[in-house]
Formats: C-alpha cells, sequence, structure tokens
C-alpha cells in the first residue's frame, strides 16, 4: 500500500507542540497560510506565530494503522 503523506496544513488546531528555542510546550490555535505558519499558545499563555521549521509537533504525523 502506498505511503499516506500529509502537509503540515493538516495539522489539527489543539495538536501539542515544542518550541524548539526556548523548550517550551504550547497548543496549536490556528494554522495561517503562505508561508504556512502555526499560531501557538504556549504554558504561560502567550499566544505567538511560528514557522514549521521552529516547532517540533508531538504525535504527528498519525501513526498508520495497518
Amino acid at each position: 500500500m502506498a505511503k499516506k503523506y500529509y502537509s503540515m496544513n493538516e495539522v489539527p488546531v489543539g495538536t501539542e507542540m515544542i518550541i524548539k528555542s526556548s523548550g517550551t510546550k504550547g497548543v496549536l490555535v490556528e494554522v495561517q497560510n503562505f508561508p504556512t505558519t502555526f499560531k501557538i499558545k504556549d504554558e504561560n499563555g502567550h499566544v505567538k506565530n511560528y514557522y514549521t521549521y521552529q516547532v517540533d509537533i508531538i504525535d504527528w504525523p498519525p501513526k498508520d494503522s495497518n
């Protein structure tokens, strides 16, 4: 079976992420396009935009259920 590829635009709102520069955990609030950025609310309550390469996404992409 062919491997499914996931776009960064498919990351669901509410997904946990780690901000690489600070190691702070946050939650995805919104995906913005052109270029793709993530609006993240961190554990301190601050909301900021990050490029996709500035974060580690926890449990993404989903594991295949085969």
